[in-house]
């Protein structure tokens, strides 16, 4: 009203009131929301409704006792503040609440009261506990049958419970997987491991476009390589036309395979070039093969191009040690060219040097081979006889000597040979000891001969008695 005095008087302030009522309540009304304003500005102890205060206190904003109070100014008691409290507490959402459960961060009672804050009935606790274990995806499902993890009664029914019933679950069981790529299905048509039919449905559950299956098929030969075709040409089997075609097979072009061609092939080796040189055999350029041409083979092989001129010159032969000797020694070449040969035969300095020095002054009275030959001879015709026992050491002595040997060494020689007679007799059976005795003449199987007395002693060394010795010589 201190506004209506300030317009119009404390006179007419009743006046003014009932106006607000009346016809000038519309004209009045911004200065009546300003007197109420004031009214409330002054006495300033309106209470909050009760859900606020509840609100304000389950959000800690204040003290729960305050929210109780100013509950208590609107006419509700500290019991209904308690339920209206209650009810402003939240819980998390379903989808939260699960997965604290499912994580055992929370138990059953817990759960059971998250639904009661969502406001679910009590009805659905038991289906919603149901859902507590999840099941695998569809498609996982369909893949673990596929890969051989679940059966199919086990796909079936955990695909139904989540709303797919068996027959699309089988749909997505074929869906899953891949088959062969198509580059391995050629190769199984190709050993004959499988068929085109088999071939056109691994490309239709694939990723490639069954529009392609055709081409796919067709590819599925392999072509030889651009390098195979010029190595056919080379050996002639393919004509150029044939390598060109084969070659384009894989995207090379004439010019390329007329190069892979020309790397291929090989000149003769350089040996064979310098025998052909040597020969006036005639070359690739119509006349016997030269330097030109040699040097030219070398550019074309394996060998780098600045050895040629170096094999070039380095193409003769020189004859072997043994010819250049006769040669020396027939008077046809002289020492030195006999040892610059030899140097060419690579022979080591010291080597050619010392051959130098032997052809230069050749040795002299040498002596005459046949003589040699004649002793080896009668040494070995020695040996024989003694080992036979038809020589004695007296005319092995004198044979001995007349073959070379001095009168020092005879003594040691005819000890030796005595051990190699022993050795040859205890090597004969019985029955050899007594044929030997019987023909009382050299054995051929084994060139000695035997006495009786020597054969009785021959067979009492080898464990028969005396008696029996006899009576097994004179069976």
């Amino acid at each position: 009203m201190a506004l209506f005095a300030r317009f119009f008087g404390r006179a007419v302030s009743d006046a003014a009131g009932y106006a607000v009522g009346g016809a000038t309540e519309k004209t009045l009304e911004p200065a009546l929301q300003a007197l109420v304003n004031e009214a409330w500005a002054r006495a300033p102890f309106k209470p909050l409704a009760p859900g606020d205060a509840a609100g304000i206190a389950a959000e800690d904003v204040e003290a729960y006792q305050w929210a109780e109070n100013e509950a208590g100014n609107t006419g509700i008691g500290p019991d209904r503040f308690r339920a209206l409290y209650g009810e402003a507490l939240n819980a998390p959402g379903l989808a939260q609440l699960f997965e604290a459960w499912r994580r055992d961060l929370i138990d059953d009672a817990a759960f059971e009261h998250g639904l009661r804050k969502a406001k679910l009935e009590p009805r659905w606790d038991a289906p919603l506990r149901g859902l507590k274990e999840q099941l695998l995806s569809l498609s996982d499902l369909a893949n673990a049958r596929q890969q051989g993890f679940v059966d199919i009664a086990r796909q079936h029914a955990e695909s139904q419970a989540q709303g797919l019933d068996p027959g699309r679950a089988d749909v997505l069981f074929e869906l899953s997987g891949l088959p062969l790529g198509v580059e391995t299905m050629q190769q199984a048509v190709n050993r004959g491991l499988t068929d085109e039919a088999t071939f056109r449905q691994a490309v239709r559950e694939g990723h490639t476009k069954t529009k392609y299956t055709d081409l796919a098929y067709a590819l599925r030969q392999p072509v030889l390589h651009a390098t195979d075709y010029a190595g056919l040409h080379l050996r002639g089997w393919i004509s150029e036309e044939q390598m060109n075609a084969g070659g384009a097979l894989t995207g090379y072009s004439p010019e390329q395979m007329q190069l892979l061609y020309l790397n291929r092939g090989r000149p003769a080796a350089p040996g064979q070039m310098a025998t052909a040189a040597a020969r006036g055999i005639e070359g690739p350029l119509g006349r016997p093969v030269d330097r030109e041409q040699f040097i030219e083979a070398i550019k074309q092989s394996d060998i780098r191009p600045e050895y040629g001129p170096l094999l070039w010159e380095s193409r003769y032969l020189y004859p072997p040690l043994f010819q250049i000797t006769r040669l020396v020694q027939g008077g046809v070449i002289d020492a030195d060219t006999g040892a610059r040969w030899a140097r060419f035969d690579r022979y080591p300095p010291e080597v050619v040097d010392a051959l130098h020095a032997y052809w230069s002054h050749p040795a002299t009275g040498k002596p005459d081979t046949h003589t040699a030959k004649a002793q080896v001879q009668l040494w070995g015709t020695t040996h024989r006889s003694y080992l036979a026992g038809e020589s004695d050491d007296q005319t092995a002595t004198a044979a001995l000597g007349a073959a070379g040997v001095t009168a020092s060494v005879v003594p040691q020689v005819l000890a030796l040979w005595t051990h190699e007679r022993e050795l040859i007799r205890k090597q004969l059976t019985a029955a050899q000891v007594k044929k030997a005795y019987a023909k009382v003449e050299v054995n051929p199987a084994t060139g000695v001969a035997w006495t009786r007395d020597e054969a009785l002693a021959e067979l009492v060394q080898r464990g028969y008695s005396h008696d029996d010795a006899t009576s097994f010589l004179d069976l």
